[in-house]
């Protein structure tokens, strides 16, 4: 009985130390300062991601993997090579797709909702986006991770996402993954790997 109980108090024991903690005030303040500094930090950044999209009514996730391009302060292109080719572009104000060789694009400028997801995108992939004006955000920390949920205040952001959560590297404060939480709970959860900072990428990368 001495052995059941043991083994249960481990496992209860385990539990707790993998819950999340939040952070105290002067925690924070460190967090948002190293994040604010490798985000200005970093001029280019270039890695490889899975992405999870949850929809409830699906039995499974649908993922996808692919590259991503980004380069200070707001030139991104997402990737995809895997299960299909399928590229996306925000540069100079507009939005340039390429769904298999089929080219379209979007005047960011004309369009609100458009201009604030590249404006959201660009400062989630850098990290810089710990801005209390625009989110309610709460800080935590587990393992390797601090961890930042943030709140839209914006009411189009909010139409969008009900909550967007950033895992930051301990060690660079860099970010780790990003989940996008709808409305309706179906979320996108984006995870970075092999990542390069301040690498050149050619200007051809970014090319429509």
């Amino acid at each position: 009985m001495r052995r059941y109980t043991f083994i249960l108090f481990l496992l209860v024991l385990g539990y707790i130390q993998a819950q999340e903690t939040k952070l105290a005030p002067s925690e924070i303040d460190m967090v948002k300062n190293g994040v604010s500094a490798s985000a200005l930090n970093s001029k280019t950044i270039v890695n490889t991601f899975t992405q999870l999209k949850h929809i409830d009514f699906l039995s499974n996730d649908i993922e996808s993997k692919g590259d991503l391009y980004f380069k200070a302060p707001d030139v991104i292109k997402w990737s995809y090579t895997d299960p299909y080719e399928y590229s996306v572009i925000f540069k100079d104000k507009k939005l340039y797709i390429n769904d298999a060789g089929k080219k379209s694009d979007v005047n960011l400028a004309s369009n609100k909702v458009f201009k604030k997801l590249n404006d959201l995108i660009a400062r989630s992939v850098s990290g810089d986006m710990l801005d209390d004006s625009q989110f309610t955000i709460e800080f935590y920390k587990k393992d390797n991770v601090y961890i930042a949920k943030l709140t839209p205040k914006d009411k189009t952001l909010s139409t969008m996402f009900k909550q967007i959560v950033l895992r930051f590297n301990k060690n660079d404060f860099l970010v780790s993954s990003v989940k996008l939480i709808e409305p309706s709970d179906d979320y996108t959860l984006i995870k970075f790997e092999n990542k390069s900072v301040n690498q050149p990428i050619q200007d051809a990368v970014f090319i429509h």
